[in-house]
């Protein structure tokens, strides 16, 4: 995984707010979904993270192989979906 990010992902000191409880963002298992972000929206991000005012977007959800199976092509959908209905 290559990329930039606004918003912290590991901190070993454990002070900001999502990394309180884990000083690595990401889990085993769990599922992440990336989007590209223009310059003006990085640096707002940026501003609300200093701030400590920005909040991510997580919600818990449970993978189905069988489902996914089912149907490949829409399921990420329905993943997008509970993160949204939070």
């Amino acid at each position: 995984m290559f990329g930039v990010t606004p918003v912290p992902i590991y901190d070993p000191t454990q002070q900001v707010k999502h990394l309180s409880d884990f000083m690595v963002l990401f889990r085993p298992g769990d599922i992440v979904k990336f989007r590209p972000i223009d310059r003006a929206e990085y640096d707002d991000i940026l501003a609300a993270v200093e701030r400590d005012d920005y909040a991510l977007l997580t919600a818990p959800v449970e993978f189905s192989l069988d489902a996914f199976e089912l149907d490949p092509a829409h399921y990420p959908a329905t993943m997008l979906e509970a993160l949204h209905a939070h």
